[in-house]
């Protein structure tokens, strides 16, 4: 999931008499990871790390983003000065990483394929033993020519995963609502090219508001994962919907379609009944 707060999940994931201090704890029963975007915003301190870190079981997993202080400030510092905020980072982590996931570094679309070498450069800064995973958002990376080709050998050849955005969903219709009128104005329309380059292959799924217009997305989302999984990799997928209220039951679609292909997969989510949830079967 891409976050772990929101105010729609009281009273269904969470209690009603919860506070927010106990959303995290209450969040790690249903997942077991969560993208942390909170970190490309604001420097988070260790102390709010540590809280988060004690609040989930060894088997959960944080997905931070880089600080946008390293990844969307090009012509304003050095790269001597972006990789050394980078090895900050990751010295952060560290204390942190046996409960660290995919991390993600986040390039807006601005950056293209002349600065492939910046980004050639900061990956190689990556220091922690758990994954990176790097998302691009200018065109020339998806022309399937010679400029993502470069970019994806780059990857391959470091063993890093490329974020693969799918934010077909809710460019599928008009934005006749508030939340898709938002989400087509913040989220990037790339082209979906689901390309592992390494072991754990990295998505973010954004969903439609209306619910059923997400299966056919769901569905083969479910056979590529299953692909992937039999191949032997281990694919992050974190779920988003335009305003997020209904993307964990998105998430609960997503794994039992692949529980369908395969049986020997051990679901893990398991959502209090909700009634939108009938509409998606």
């Amino acid at each position: 999931m891409a976050q772990w707060h929101h105010p729609d999940w009281v009273g269904w994931l969470y209690s009603n008499g919860s506070g927010r201090s106990t959303r995290l704890e209450e969040y790690a029963h249903f997942f077991n990871s969560v993208e942390v975007g909170s970190s490309f915003y604001t420097d988070l301190t260790d102390h709010t790390i540590r809280q988060w870190y004690e609040q989930v079981p060894a088997d959960f997993r944080f997905s931070f983003k880089i600080p946008q202080t390293v990844t969307h400030h090009l012509s304003e510092q050095t790269i001597k000065s972006s990789c050394k905020k980078l090895s900050e980072f990751c010295k952060q982590l560290s204390a942190f990483e046996d409960k660290v996931g995919v991390t993600m570094m986040q390039f807006p679309a601005t950056v293209g394929p002349n600065d492939l070498s910046y980004i050639k450069r900061l990956c190689e800064v990556w220091s922690l033993k758990t994954p990176l995973s790097v998302e691009v958002r200018h065109q020339a990376f998806f022309n399937k020519s010679e400029e993502e080709s470069a970019f994806l050998r780059m990857l391959s050849d470091k063993k890093m995963n490329r974020v693969i955005m799918d934010s077909r969903p809710i460019f599928s219709t008009e934005a006749y609502c508030g939340s898709l009128v938002e989400a087509q104005s913040k989220k990037p329309r790339v082209p979906c090219h689901p390309i592992a380059t390494s072991s754990q292959p990295v998505v973010r799924f954004i969903g439609h508001p209306d619910l059923p217009l997400n299966e056919v997305y769901l569905e083969q989302w479910a056979h590529k994962l299953v692909r992937w999984m039999n191949l032997g990799h281990s694919p992050y997928v974190f779920v988003h919907s335009s305003d997020n209220v209904k993307a964990p039951m998105l998430a609960q679609v997503l794994e039992q379609k692949m529980l369908d292909l395969l049986p020997e997969y051990s679901a893990r989510i398991a959502l209090p009944a909700r009634p939108e949830q009938d509409s998606l079967f």
